[in-house]
């Protein structure tokens, strides 16, 4: 007997010893397989992949990106032969309009130019003479001014006026040479001397009636400068607040023959302009100051001007100034003296109507030279663009988008695959590996106990009773695991039938309970169980709702840790009937609380790596609450147990 005991005791150690080692074992070559096949599988993929996809869309890449240059480089040229022909164009037409302008006689005589030419200046001995330089009455004025007695008359005069205070004399003095003159422009020049005079003498109305005269005088009567001499009476008549219509009639006839007029003479027009407030002859005064400043600039650059006109090939437009004028040396009719013909560019320019492309000019060093023609002339003609050339390249560009795009997603969606079978091949290792564990931990306890039974031939009743009860509960557990297999085979192809027929749950619930009555008191445990007994039956397979509470109870038993008390409840609630297993053991973490019921998933935590199990029972009682009707959920948190609930719908009880 005690032989046969040690013997008992040798094979219920060495049986879990060689069971542990199995285990081991598969789960060693399980690991070995899984290294051998992901660097194969992830080759082969990685190959079909480069060859399938990578390949092709690298020649349609490196084809687009070809495309795209050579077009590229297409429409630049094409752009580039279009803004020289463009120029080319504006450059003859401008060169025309300026060479009719050039042999008008308006401008090549002595009559008034158009607006467009800024002034017409003459050329002697290489220097530039303005047209107030060579204004004939300004000349004709200077010559009798120096005649005697005219002459000797004014000097007496102002003698008297100015040195010895004599008025009187001055006055008489004043009125011989007004008699003597017999040049209208002679005549007003002493009549602003004698006013002044009237004046000082306290004649006012002699001295104004005097001024006044020379106020409705015609502007072309002007004095050795070239200064109209009705200007000079202006403004003591509008410090006596009279005649100020008169006056800018005046200023507005002197603009008229503006082309004649020197600086000094629009300095008059500009002051007379502010205290008439007329704002916008005031603007046009400024602007003719502006261009009289710039045409004296001019004559002083003019020997550049005639060096850059000698070495471009006739006919030749200087541009020079801002704003910019264009100076043209042309042979004036009936004169020996050249004649420089001065334009505004910017108005000729302007003109959209006089060329076939709109041409702007260009400030600083901007835009293009116009042509040889053209020295110093920079302009901007706008280049169309070609929207077909944008559609293409556009085209292109989206077109390498999509297939880069698809490349991407292609290798996304392989690695994903790739992840995939990657993880469900570790998981089918551990499922082989827990299931082996499984069904060896049965099978070595009914062996040790049937071997002990064989060998003890004198063994007692009670004990040869306990033996028996032990083979049957791990026999009873060993038909579970593999029922467990089974079903989940069949979930897995869809052959999985259910038999729905009115059931009461308390019955189904009191049947599980007692199916687990034996393992919960082996392990120590306590069921509390609390049953709604009055509840109306459910169409449901009774089976699959026991196999159901078996799988709960099993977990709960599995993962109660150090705690003994597990809960069975069966209640109504909305209309549903609740099925809850409570245990207050390990809990689940709340980030693993949506996989748990995932096929072959466990929850990877330290307390869990000793525990034995499949990673199949959660995945069943989901299948089976949904092909009821119903749904299966969890309250956990760690470390304070969990709470499985299993609904099933009332509305289908019969």
């Amino acid at each position: 007997m005690c032989e046969n005991s040690v013997r008992r005791l040798h094979y219920i150690i060495a049986f879990p010893l060689h069971s542990h080692d199995t285990s081991r074992q598969l789960k060693a070559y399980n690991r070995i397989t899984l290294n051998k096949i992901e660097p194969k599988l992830l080759k082969r993929r990685m190959l079909l992949f480069l060859c399938a996809i990578v390949a092709p869309c690298l020649v349609l890449v490196a084809l687009g990106v070809r495309m795209i240059v050579q077009e590229e480089q297409l429409r630049v040229r094409r752009a580039e032969e279009e803004r020289q022909r463009r120029l080319d164009r504006v450059e003859q037409e401008l060169l025309s309009r300026l060479e009719r302008l050039k042999l008008d006689p308006a401008v090549t005589s002595s009559l008034r130019p158009p607006e467009t030419v800024v002034l017409v200046g003459r050329v002697r001995d290489e220097r530039l003479f303005l047209p107030w330089d060579v204004n004939p009455d300004a000349q004709n004025f200077r010559d009798w001014i120096g005649s005697p007695p005219f002459a000797g008359l004014m000097q007496q005069a102002a003698h008297e006026e100015h040195v010895t205070g004599k008025l009187d004399a001055a006055v008489r003095f004043y009125r011989q040479a007004l008699a003597s003159a017999s040049q209208p422009a002679a005549k007003s020049y002493v009549r602003l001397s004698l006013a002044r005079a009237l004046i000082k003498m306290d004649q006012r109305e002699q001295g104004f009636a005097e001024y006044r005269r020379i106020l409705d005088s015609p502007p072309d009567m002007v004095d050795e400068h070239g200064i109209p001499l009705a200007l000079y009476a202006a403004p003591p008549l509008l410090d006596a607040g009279i005649r100020q219509k008169e006056t800018l009639a005046l200023v507005r006839e002197c603009l008229d023959g503006s082309d004649r007029l020197p600086p000094a003479a629009l300095y008059l027009l500009r002051d007379l302009t502010e205290r008439l407030k007329a704002q916008i002859v005031g603007d046009k005064i400024l602007n003719m100051i502006r261009d009289c400043e710039q045409a004296e600039a001019l004559q002083k650059d003019f020997s550049r001007i005639l060096l850059l006109s000698a070495q471009v090939p006739e006919p030749v437009w200087v541009a020079y100034g801002e704003p910019v004028w264009l100076i043209c040396v042309a042979t004036q009719t009936g004169s020996t003296d050249p004649a420089a013909v001065v334009v505004r560019a910017s108005e000729i320019l302007e003109d959209r109507n006089a060329f076939s492309y709109p041409v702007e000019l260009a400030g600083g060093e901007e835009g293009e030279s116009l042509g040889e023609h053209f020295p110093g002339l920079r302009v901007v003609i706008p280049t169309v663009v070609e929207n077909d050339g944008a559609l293409r390249t556009a085209f292109f560009l989206t077109a390498l988008g999509i297939v880069i795009t698809m490349t991407l997603l292609a290798g996304y969606l392989l690695m994903r695959d790739v992840r995939r079978e990657l993880r469900l091949a570790e998981m089918r290792s551990q499922f082989v590996s827990a299931v082996s564990h499984e069904l060896k931990t049965p099978l070595t306890a009914i062996r040790v106990f049937a071997e002990s039974m064989r060998m003890d031939e004198e063994m007692e009743r009670p004990t040869q009773q306990e033996y028996l009860d032990i083979i049957l509960q791990e026999s009873g557990r060993l038909g579970k695991l593999v029922d467990n297999v089974l079903e989940f085979a069949r979930v897995e192809h869809g052959g999985k039938d259910y038999r729905m027929e009115p059931v009461l749950l308390a019955e189904a619930v009191e049947a599980a309970a007692r199916i687990m009555k034996y393992p919960l008191e082996q392990a120590g445990f306590r069921l509390e169980l609390a049953l709604d007994r009055d509840m109306p039956p459910v169409v449901a397979d009774r089976d699959a709702i026991e196999q159901a509470i078996l799988n709960l109870l099993n977990n709960a038993i599995k993962y109660s840790g150090e705690s003994r008390e597990v809960a069975l409840r069966l209640f109504c609630e909305d209309g549903q009937a609740i099925i809850q297993v409570t245990d207050h053991g390990v809990g689940i973490p709340r980030d693993e609380q949506k996989r748990i019921f995932e096929r072959f998933y466990r929850v990877s935590s330290p307390e869990n790596r000793h525990i034995a199990g499949a990673g199949l029972g959660l995945t069943l009682v989901e299948h089976i609450a949904r092909a009821h009707g119903g749904s299966i959920g969890v309250e956990s948190k760690a470390g304070e147990g969990s709470t499985f609930t299993l609904r099933l719908p009332l509305e289908n009880a019969s």
